[in-house]
């Protein structure tokens, strides 16, 4: 299953880089994905088992149209620090021609946009990856939330990038 997920992993962070491998690609979007590509750097993958979760408060909505992507954008980028690197950030994300391969995810609490995160799958087993959100919630969280939200099926194996 290790490699399974191994595989899906590598093969969804060439899918991201690839969104701007276009004729003119902006500049600020080929530095978005240099910053992106370097952050996977310290990345991992480690199985996961969501638990159980009563009400978890998050309105979750899949990706299907420019403003979500724009809204997943801007949340991506809150992983940076320095708001110049944020504006190329959301400048590679922005580009996202969705695929179901790979699916984007969105939620919201309280009508405020406060977590995203990817779900890409083979068979039964499903990467979770990407994961951002508030600090008031932890990347199992939000995994385990999205999971409930969408009834994925129980019988999968769950992988989770950690960073």
């Amino acid at each position: 299953m290790k490699d399974v997920a191994a595989r899906l992993y590598k093969q969804k962070n060439q899918w991201l880089a690839s969104q701007i491998d276009v004729d003119f690609p902006t500049p600020e979007s080929l530095k978005g994905r240099d910053l992106y590509t370097e952050s996977l750097t310290g990345c991992y993958l480690e199985p996961f088992q969501p638990g159980d979760i009563s009400e978890s408060q998050l309105e979750w909505h899949c990706v299907d149209f420019h403003r979500l992507t724009v809204m997943f954008a801007l949340l991506q980028s809150e992983r940076w620090v320095v708001e110049s690197q944020k504006n190329v950030v959301v400048e590679f994300f922005a580009q996202i021609i969705l695929d179901p391969t790979y699916e984007l995810f969105i939620s919201f609490h309280e009508g405020k946009a406060v977590a995203a995160a990817m779900i890409t799958r083979e068979e039964e087993v499903v990467l979770i990856s990407d994961i951002v959100g508030s600090p008031a919630y932890s990347d199992e969280f939000i995994a385990t939330s999205l999971i409930q939200s969408f009834d994925i099926a129980k019988t999968c194996h769950f992988w989770i990038e950690k960073r």
